[in-house]
């Protein structure tokens, strides 16, 4: 065998070596990728738990709030019936003048 002929031997086993290389690479990038999307996701997967279970609660207490605040209102008009007609007409007048312009 020449000398020739043996680095191209070399030179073909070195690209087959590199070529087997690359697909490796590339198998391994792939289950990297793989690995970073799901992790990606359940941790989304749990902020949106985190987030609904907050906004379950804030939802509660408004609405406990509310609740409240609207007995107190209705205890208001019911102690003082003549001052609450009174604010009431009052601002319909307001804002029948203001959307009539």
């Amino acid at each position: 065998m020449s000398t020739n002929e043996r680095t191209k031997n070399g030179a073909a086993t070195d690209v087959e070596t590199i070529r087997g290389d690359l697909d490796s690479l590339k198998s391994d990038l792939a289950g990297l990728m793989d690995h970073v999307k799901n992790g990606a996701l359940q941790g989304v997967a749990g902020r949106v738990d985190d987030v609904t279970t907050e906004a379950r609660r804030l939802y509660g207490q408004f609405t406990a709030e509310s609740e409240r605040q609207a007995e107190a209102l209705a205890r208001r008009v019911e102690e003082r019936p003549l001052t609450s007609l009174l604010i009431a007409f009052g601002l319909g007048f307001l804002g029948g003048r203001i959307f009539f312009r």
